[in-house]
């Protein structure tokens, strides 16, 4: 089994372990997931593979742990403050398994390079089609739902208000959901780059409760590819134990912050870190061998 680099790097004439750098890294990423509903993947995939020189489908591995991390230290208080929309995550949730298994598969015939590649183009992607849709506004409630659609409410906190929407095109977003789910299980990045924009753009979800729904799915479905990269041997406990240990720490204090920041913000800060690191990874992918 190929290993990462576990040992120490040189930083400002003091030797620093990688375990360290490791955990601080998943901090901010798991703060991050938490925070737009993606999981930190986006954020942790690339530092471990562009920053330590780390394999990437190691990285993806210990990524898709702390993954499920960041989904447990978080959906909870989503879940208490009514701004996880259980009904939809629930609805979704099956298909992003289903995906998450096929997406673990198919990382096991692809190589590092290719990978790289596909995540760059994912992240260029999501971020056009979330900067392109942000200031769309929600369609107004004027019927009954339809089969496939229902009605919802959550408390905006930035604003003291009861806010309706209606979820739309359930059958397009389970769809969708099978992609962004093997999103998650190829790329280690929690599905919540597809879910996100899914619910928030096709299904007529207001983004705050897009990204916390999307925090609410993500276990469930990074577990399901978990499980075939611990079979291929890439799951390496010197890397997972300090990234899935501050992907929890980050992921708790994200949830606190998500409830105080304005949705337009959270929208360009998704689409700022999905472009710089999109950039990366294409770099990664595209240089020399």
């Amino acid at each position: 089994m190929d290993r990462p680099i576990i040992g120490q790097c040189h930083a400002a004439g003091h030797l620093i372990p990688i375990e360290l750098i490791a955990f601080v890294a998943a901090v901010g990423a798991g703060g991050f997931g938490a925070l737009i509903g993606i999981g930190g993947g986006v954020i942790l995939v690339p530092l471990l593979t562009v920053g330590l020189g780390v394999d990437i489908k190691l990285a993806i591995a210990a990524s898709l742990l702390g993954v499920i991390a960041t989904s447990a230290s978080a959906a909870a208080s989503y879940l208490e403050r009514g701004l996880a929309d259980r009904r939809l995550g629930l609805t979704l949730l099956v298909a992003s398994a289903i995906g998450g298994i096929l997406g673990g598969y198919l990382a096991g015939l692809l190589d590092g390079r290719t990978i790289s590649v596909l995540f760059g183009i994912l992240l260029f992607a999501v971020a056009i089609q979330m900067l392109l849709g942000r200031n769309r506004p929600s369609a107004e409630i004027v019927d009954l739902p339809s089969r496939l659609e229902f009605d919802s409410s959550y408390f905006e906190p930035t604003t003291d208000r009861a806010v309706a929407f209606r979820t739309r095109r359930v059958g397009h977003g389970a769809l969708l959901s099978v992609l962004a789910g093997s999103v998650s299980g190829l790329l280690g990045v929690g599905g919540g780059v597809v879910n996100v924009p899914t619910m928030n753009l096709l299904m007529g979800v207001p983004i705050r409760v897009a990204m916390t729904t999307s925090t609410y799915m993500l276990g469930a479905t990074a577990a399901a590819s978990a499980v075939l990269y611990y079979s291929r041997g890439q799951i390496d406990p010197l890397l997972v134990g300090p990234v899935v240990l501050g992907v929890f720490v980050g992921a708790r204090a994200g949830a606190r912050l998500a409830t105080r920041l304005p949705q337009h913000l959270l929208s360009l800060v998704f689409v700022g870190v999905a472009l710089l690191f999109g950039a990366q990874m294409l770099v990664r992918g595209l240089g020399a061998p």
